[in-house]
């Protein structure tokens, strides 16, 4: 009976989260027993962010960073976490479909039904992700400091940066990893445009405060 359950075409999208799931546990573990790590290039599609900003003491953070650091993404490796969003996606897919189905008599349509279970997907990819920071070690080689960030190069990425408003910008540490991080002109006259070069020189909680960059040799 369930099997017949999950064939149904308004689960479709569920069913397929969940076997796929199967199948990149499968993949994984025997990577494993290979000593692979199969699917570790996905972590190189990720940036580094910056987990450590204080939501609350962004004045004007971008969206996107914002999101990205509630999500907890790049706190584990990629697969785990792509893991964690199938399962939730599936899981909590399915349950809203016997529900639905059980008060109206007949389940929503898949691809209107995706938007729910999508939505209430990403409070548990950011639990889940936190969670398992915990219990899983990381490689940590190329950890850094915040603090180990002032006196490198940024650029700004997202929005205008400007005195009590700061942006977000993105630079690369000594081990070529991508940070996203929160900038705010040192000197109170600046405003730093989308795309500008600056240079970190120092750090209070989550800004970052930075001077303009002339020479464009600076950052790669």
């Amino acid at each position: 009976m369930f099997l017949s359950y999950l064939n149904e075409t308004s689960n479709f999208p569920f069913s397929v989260s969940l076997v796929i799931v199967a199948i990149l546990a499968l993949i994984e573990g025997i990577g494993l027993i290979i000593g692979a790590g199969i699917f570790g290039f996905l972590d190189g599609l990720l940036p580094d962010i910056d987990l450590d900003i204080d939501v609350p003491d962004m004045t004007a953070p971008s969206i996107g960073g914002q999101f990205l650091t509630w999500l907890q993404i790049g706190r584990i490796p990629a697969i785990f976490s792509l893991i964690v969003f199938l399962v939730a996606f599936g899981l909590i897919g399915l349950f809203l479909q016997g529900m639905v189905a059980a008060v109206l008599g007949a389940p929503l349509p898949a691809l209107l039904a995706c938007i729910p279970a999508l939505v209430l997907s990403m409070p548990v990819l950011s639990v889940g992700n936190r969670a398992l920071a915990a219990i899983i070690p990381r490689d940590e080689t190329s950890a850094v400091s915040h603090d180990s960030l002032i006196g490198k190069p940024a650029v700004i990425t997202g929005g205008e940066a400007r005195k009590d408003y700061p942006a977000q910008g993105k630079l690369k540490d000594q081990y070529r990893q991508t940070h996203y991080i929160l900038i705010e002109p040192d000197n109170d006259q600046d405003i730093f445009a989308q795309g500008q070069k600056v240079l970190l020189v120092r750090r209070h909680k989550s800004i970052y405060f930075a001077i303009p960059i002339e020479s464009d040799g600076l950052i790669d």
